[in-house]
């Protein structure tokens, strides 16, 4: 299957079948989230209830075990209830290509008359069929085959946008867990010192401002703990909301700390390409307009004006006749005096021009979202390979070097814990500096349509 087939739906699809049921175009879906996020089997064909059954056992088995990125995937795919709701979106568009391809309902009319003369009631019963409905069949199928197209990409996206949604939330949940527990080495530290502060006070070594500076530096170091504790609650219920968990479900664990082996960068330029080929929003902006021009096409073919033809029998009565039946061929056509409708023409070819420039104005904002990210995504990976190589290393040799000092006792033990706080300090940022390089890249993912090629090797392409 070639590139080609990411910007529309297979044949299967488009050119319809007389069943309601959007079951190719959810295997389409399908296919999109296989290519684009990586994963297969989370888009179910059939909304029935063994389907429904079988999703509920999937998503009980990947909650059994510690949470990585990809079972989160998973179970967000499987397990959303906005994805399930915008997913009958593509039911509706089916019905809607059933409904184009099916000839209006014809008209049975007819009227009872009773003689003034005494002879008795007459009457009739006519059939009318819409000629022009048929003529327009060719027509609707492209609108609606354009539009279930639209629904196809749309729904795509709304994929891709949950996977980004899910490993944000992800790893910002991570990255708040292991801060939580520097916060708490940091707290641990800043008791230490004011303990022995308090001591010492009491034993009149210090003076009353240095115990309150410490205490003061406690203080800060609860609240500071109090706010990580929250901030873990949150990004915890962030993700959890989008894997759609409830009841004991709500109590996972991860089963690994943030990742720190970084992936290997791409060029802009070929992020640029990608963009502009895969992106579905883009996609679907282009079938928006196919479907304005195929409605435009649609119009005026219905200016031509309506015909319907039949066949009439009436029960005709008379002094000379008695009761007679006759049969014969029914014809009746609009007169387009009044509305020849040029100004539903003017307007469905403003909807068009409307339309082609949001397209051409989307195809410049993809570029720049995509040159955006990467930077944004570059400067994230520099400033993790910098903590990686500077930061933490110095930090740990300073530690060291005030270890050997103290038990040389040619430092105290207040610089001891300064000293292992600022290491804590550093090993804090470095966990944020990696939770923005993950958001970085789940920001680009979305930005060029999919997963990122990788097509260099090695930390140096960042540069």
């Amino acid at each position: 299957m070639n590139a080609r087939w990411l910007l529309i739906p297979t044949a299967a699809t488009l050119f319809g079948c007389a069943s309601v049921q959007p079951t190719q175009a959810r295997r389409d879906v399908g296919e999109i989230v296989e290519r684009r996020v990586g994963l297969a089997d989370v888009v179910p064909e059939k909304q029935d209830a063994d389907s429904r059954a079988r999703v509920r056992t999937r998503v009980a088995e990947l909650m059994a075990e510690p949470l990585t990125v990809e079972r989160a995937l998973q179970v967000a795919m499987l397990n959303n209830r906005e994805l399930r709701a915008t997913l009958e979106d593509l039911g509706v568009a089916q019905a809607e290509l059933v409904q184009a391809g099916l000839l209006e309902n014809p008209t049975i009319s007819g009227d009872l008359v009773n003689s003034t003369r005494g002879y008795g009631l007459g009457g009739g019963l006519a059939l009318s069929q819409s000629l022009l409905s048929a003529f327009l069949i060719p027509a609707k199928r492209n609108l609606a085959r354009s539009r279930l197209a639209h629904a196809v990409v749309t729904v795509g996206q709304a994929t891709l946008m949950l996977a980004r949604d899910v490993r944000v939330a992800f790893v910002r949940a991570q990255a708040a867990e292991q801060a939580l527990g520097l916060y708490r080495g940091r707290a641990q530290a800043a008791e230490v010192a004011h303990e022995l502060a308090q001591r010492q006070f009491d034993a009149g070594n210090i003076t009353p401002l240095d115990q309150q500076l410490f205490a003061a530096s406690l203080d800060r170091a609860r609240v500071e703990l109090a706010d990580a504790q929250l901030a873990v609650t949150v990004a915890r219920e962030d993700l959890t909301r989008l894997l759609g968990l409830w009841g004991e479900d709500v109590a996972w664990t991860f089963a690994a700390p943030l990742d720190s082996a970084l992936p290997p960068e791409t060029e802009l330029g070929n992020l640029e390409q990608q963009g502009m080929r895969d992106r579905l929003d883009l996609s679907a902006a282009r079938f928006e307009t196919q479907s304005i021009e195929y409605a435009l096409t649609l119009r005026r073919r219905g200016m031509i004006p309506q015909l319907n033809v039949g066949i009439s029998a009436r029960n005709e009565v008379g002094d000379d006749i008695g009761h007679e039946w006759v049969l014969g061929p029914s014809l009746s056509l609009e007169l387009p005096i009044f509305d020849p409708g040029h100004a539903d023409i003017a307007r469905i070819q403003a909807f068009l021009r409307q339309a082609q420039h949001r397209l051409q104005d989307m195809a410049i904002h993809v570029r720049s979202e995509i040159r955006v990210h990467r930077t944004q995504l570059v400067a994230a990976r520099r400033k993790v390979e910098y903590y990686e190589r500077t930061v933490l290393p110095r930090a740990e040799s300073i530690t060291e070097l005030t270890l050997q000092q103290y038990n040389a006792m040619l430092v105290g033990t207040y610089q001891l814990l300064e000293t292992r706080t600022d290491q804590i300090d550093s090993r804090r940022e470095y966990v944020e500096a990696l939770r923005d390089y993950w958001v970085a890249r789940s920001e680009l993912e979305l930005a060029v349509g999919g997963r990122i090629p990788a097509r260099e090797h090695g930390r140096a392409a960042s540069h």
